[in-house]
């Protein structure tokens, strides 16, 4: 990641946290999400970057309680608690397989709404294959707070943080 891209992720990450009634302090529980179509090679390095990025942005991020999300279908996702480090040393990954199965930005948001519901920050590795089939359903799993406390990274060509309140709107452009 290049410094601009640190800098967006960094300010993106403040922007969520600031939000009011969302963050108050003590340890920051936050869910990171791969979509498992992505190459490992490209999961490794954004998660390294990101995880290294946002420790070295702030004290809160020296101790989370760290859900990893694989996204794997729509019907199948894993769900593990790791340290932030791991994710910097990319040691989670190691049984990480991809998988090139067509899944919906809708049945993530179902997913994270019900399970995620506690992380103050949700960070999302998208890839270009998540699809929108349902624009209401994915209005409503993104509310009430989903929404504000979600952001994903689209990459196609330029790194793009989209806020999960503005998803429907910015992902198909």
């Amino acid at each position: 990641m290049n410094v601009v891209a640190k800098m967006n992720l960094n300010n993106a990450v403040e922007r969520v946290l600031h939000v009011p009634g969302n963050y108050t302090g003590g340890i920051l529980e936050m869910t990171f999400v791969v979509d498992c179509s992505l190459a490992p090679e490209y999961v490794k390095e954004m998660a390294a970057d990101i995880a290294g990025t946002l420790r070295a942005h702030s004290e809160v991020f020296r101790n989370v309680r760290l859900n990893l999300l694989y996204f794997k279908s729509d019907e199948e996702v894993e769900n593990r608690v790791v340290p932030i480090s791991f994710l910097q040393m990319s040691n989670c990954f190691e049984g990480y397989v991809r998988r090139e199965e067509e899944k919906s930005l809708e049945s993530l948001a179902g997913n994270l709404k019900l399970f995620h519901a506690r992380s103050k920050l949700i960070l999302v590795l998208a890839g270009e294959d998540l699809k929108i089939r349902d624009k209401e359903a994915l209005q409503r799993n993104m509310q009430p707070f989903l929404g504000k406390k979600s952001l994903f990274l689209k990459n196609n060509g330029e790194m793009k943080w989209i806020r999960g309140a503005e998803l429907y709107r910015e992902w198909e452009q």
